[in-house]
């Protein structure tokens, strides 16, 4: 049932315009009206067509459901979620994405940050202007491989002050809603209520099975590149 005076948000999910999804973006959108959210952002790995075009969907079927254009950037050093931009930004070298997401004037935050068999940034490691410089700590990834690698990232944010967010990281439209923020006192989220408005994690640990279909997309696209020959 969906509580009143709430705004929930997926912020975490990948669209076809991904190498390990075949999600349309169209699909993408029913599946986020039938779980009850308010907005989505899409954060395709290194890529933001697939945010553009479910953001003219939605647009065009005057749909209530917000669309933040997101992207899922592989910086050397881990992956890093950016949300509200205007261009795609190029993988790198974290100091040089970092800088290219306050040019734009988004924001980011740190992907899985613990889960290093995906990419998480390891923040105690990192400089700390690099550190102050993210502006958010993703603390429930529903795909995430060890549970404890959640918690251990909510700590994180905790005890360094920042922001938590929450995703599904869905690669199927199955998974859209697996895990959501519900932010009070929001009607629509802009870069200053995604970061400071009251907000609680929502959802559960999506079952192992769902990285077949991350699997399974990377080997169609492989052999679609073959018989395109």
């Amino acid at each position: 049932m969906e509580k009143k005076n709430v705004f929930r948000a997926d912020l975490h999910m990948h669209t076809h315009h991904s190498k390990d999804s075949l999600s349309k973006p169209l699909d993408i959108l029913k599946a986020a009206m039938r779980k009850g959210l308010h907005a989505i952002a899409i954060t395709d790995h290194d890529e933001i067509d697939g945010a553009f075009e479910a953001a003219k969907l939605a647009k065009a079927m005057r749909l209530p459901l917000q669309v933040i254009i997101g992207e899922e950037v592989a910086t050397a050093e881990g992956d890093l979620l950016v949300y509200f931009l205007k261009k795609r930004i190029a993988r790198g070298n974290l100091a040089t994405v970092l800088a290219e997401v306050k040019r734009q004037g988004a924001i980011c935050c740190a992907a899985h940050p613990y889960d290093f068999t995906r990419y998480g940034i390891a923040l105690e490691k990192i400089p700390a202007k690099q550190l102050a410089a993210i502006d958010a700590i993703e603390a429930f990834n529903a795909r995430i491989t060890v549970r404890s690698h959640n918690s251990d990232a909510l700590k994180f944010a905790h005890s360094r002050g920042k922001p938590i967010l929450a995703g599904s990281d869905a690669h199927h439209p199955s998974e859209v809603g697996a895990a959501y923020v519900e932010f009070s006192g929001v009607k629509k989220l802009d870069k200053h209520s995604l970061l400071s408005a009251p907000r609680t994690l929502g959802g559960k640990v999506s079952p192992a099975y769902v990285h077949l279909f991350s699997r399974y997309a990377v080997a169609v696209k492989k052999a679609r590149k073959v018989f395109r020959r």
